[in-house]
């Protein structure tokens, strides 16, 4: 045996069995019976996720998955800001698509506003909504103190006393609902009533009336701060200073239950009427342009029983933005290892101005705000300077990863709203991969009877290489991770049709070296060496082609794409190595005399 055929022998085992070992878990998932598979999703789930992860997926036409149609709201934009907001929309949600793992997604601009965005295999379309819509705004500002907010307090109860005044009727206060609303619900004597009365453990830590000083803030307590430079505190803790109210004199604050530190806290049941209150145009009037109030989402067990929110008031003039954010990984808490936060840091810029927001707030209040919703509420121990700090809340698994996507992704130049949203199902994908299937095999088995019947043993080498070509195929779509579709199936099966070609053009010359009345080892060495630039030359042009359709071509198109380039070089390489071993070690003691082709 020559050196030459031994390193082709060796070339050809490493492929085999490279592409059994990629094939093996989609095999073990096809033979896997339907009670073997769930008693291994209760067993052992890391094991199935990590099948399904190496397994061939399959696209949106055969796996079913989410098919959604974005339109871009740039009605706030300017209008220089207008040009490109699609193109940069479009560049980060495929930045988010590809980190959330999705095989083979389709993104692409539809018309002037709009972008397809196609997710196969996806279950969770609420996740993939919230992770692709969510514009991803983050944003630090400061929390404004306690003696900013009383005098911000007690002149939105002298507004709303004086525009609706007429119609504020006086109740009888309780701890689970204090409030008073425009619209009068149980009146009662005239007799006022100061709310938590009961619970006031002295005179001067009451809040008193506007024409009153305002009290001193709570101290700071920095027994209360963790560790870490930020840290949210928890909210379950005890309430704090009750605010001394009026329901008549009082139409706002008579709903607040207490403040603990520099935010208050309202019960569950005076929400919407405090919402409907901030929402009046007198009461936004009043509130100064540089804050904002703005409610914790999370809710909050109360010591008196039910449940409450905390209200902060933010200062939107002394903010950081996240603009500047070059990486944001989810990892779990040191302090609580069951919980997950997300670290995040800045660029060059973006530590500059971190470090001079915390540097001067050492001590103060942080509401970290994500698209208009604060997901918690840090305290700033000490400055940061090099730009890096975690956001904690109580994430689940899946959304501290898809908050961390979102940050390193980017923000969205403009809000997403969905405009067509649809879930094809899986019963189509299984009669599309039947029917896929079944014309694949007819395919082969016709192909193999043909050439072992027209070239006899010879062709039965042929048939072997054809399914070792299959094997490669398949083998490198489990390994790029590639998904297979409708259209890739035809690929398939037309890389059927030309790896049999590469072995005909190969056969008829060494026929032709044959009627020349040469041996056998010599016509099958210019057999090959004839055809192979015929090979070389009609594969590279295909090869060309299915290279451009999958580089600007999107969904079937570079599905069919994928599988011919793929299927194109496994044809030929089993048509001029594996089959020239085969009929090497074949012909190499020079003991056959007569070629079967």
């Amino acid at each position: 045996m020559t050196r030459a055929l031994r390193i082709k022998i060796i070339i050809v085992l490493v492929v085999l069995l490279g592409s059994l070992y990629f094939l093996y878990p989609t095999f073990r998932l096809v033979t896997m019976g339907r009670e073997e598979r769930t008693a291994l999703e209760i067993d052992d789930p890391e094991e199935i996720d990590k099948l399904m992860g190496k397994a061939i997926k399959l696209g949106l036409d055969l796996s079913g998955g989410m098919h959604l149609v974005l339109e871009v709201d740039d009605s706030q934009l300017k209008d220089d800001e207008k040009r490109d907001v699609l193109d940069r929309a479009l560049q980060i949600i495929r930045n988010r698509v590809d980190q959330f793992g999705v095989s083979e997604p389709t993104i692409q601009k539809e018309g002037a506003k709009r972008i397809l965005v196609q997710l196969p295999g996806l279950q969770d379309a609420e996740r993939a909504k919230r992770l692709i819509g969510q514009t991803a705004m983050l944003q630090w500002h400061l929390v404004r103190q306690q003696e900013e907010v009383v005098g911000i307090l007690n002149k939105l109860d002298r507004v709303l006393k004086r525009a609706h005044g007429d119609s504020l009727i006086e109740i009888t206060p309780s701890v689970a609902d204090t409030a008073v609303g425009f619209v009068p619900e149980v009146p009662v004597a005239e007799e006022t009533v100061d709310v938590l009365e009961e619970t006031i453990p002295a005179a001067e830590e009451t809040i008193p009336p506007a024409e009153e000083t305002p009290p001193v803030p709570t101290p700071f307590d920095s027994s209360m701060v963790p560790e870490s430079l930020l840290m949210q505190q928890t909210p379950d803790v005890p309430i704090d200073i009750p605010l001394q109210t009026m329901n008549k004199d009082k139409p706002f604050t008579s709903l607040l239950m207490s403040f603990y530190r520099d935010w208050l806290i309202v019960h569950e049941d005076n929400i919407p009427r405090v919402r409907r209150m901030l929402a009046d145009p007198e009461v936004i009037e009043a509130i100064p342009e540089d804050s904002e109030f703005m409610w914790f989402d999370d809710w909050t067990p109360l010591p008196e029983g039910g449940r409450g929110k905390f209200l902060f008031l933010i200062a939107k003039d002394v903010t950081v933005s996240g603009a500047n954010l070059v990486n944001a990984v989810p990892e779990a808490d040191p302090q609580a290892p069951n919980r997950l936060l997300v670290r995040f840091r800045f660029n060059r810029k973006g530590a500059r101005e971190f470090s001079r927001f915390t540097g001067e707030n050492v001590g103060r209040f942080t509401a970290i705000v994500l698209d208009g919703r604060i997901r918690s509420f840090p305290v700033i121990r000490s400055k940061i300077p090099d730009g890096s700090g975690v956001i904690e809340g109580d994430f689940p698994d899946t959304e501290a990863r898809d908050l961390a996507i979102t940050l390193r992704a980017g923000a969205l130049p403009a809000p997403m709203l969905i405009r067509e949203e649809r879930t094809v199902g899986p019963s189509l994908g299984a009669d599309s991969i039947r029917m896929g299937i079944r014309a694949a095999l007819f395919g082969l088995i016709i192909v193999i009877i043909f050439m072992i019947i027209y070239y006899q043993l010879s062709g039965g080498i042929a048939s072997i290489a054809l399914i070792f070509n299959l094997v490669i195929l398949f083998g490198l779509l489990a390994y790029l991770g590639a998904a297979l579709t409708l259209p890739g199936i035809a690929g398939i099966i037309l890389t059927i049709g030309m790896a049999i070609d590469a072995n005909v053009l190969i056969f008829e010359r060494i026929r032709e070296e044959l009627r020349k009345a040469k041996t056998i080892r010599s016509a099958i060495d210019a057999g090959y060496d004839r055809a192979f630039t015929t090979i070389l030359d009609a594969n590279l042009t295909t090869l060309i082609t299915a290279v451009v359709l999958w580089q600007f071509g999107t969904g079937p198109i570079k599905g069919f794409a994928t599988t011919l380039s793929i299927g194109i070089i496994a044809s030929m390489f089993t048509a001029l190595v594996f089959s020239r071993v085969i009929f090497d070690l074949w012909t190499r003691s020079g003991r056959v005399k007569k070629l079967h082709i």
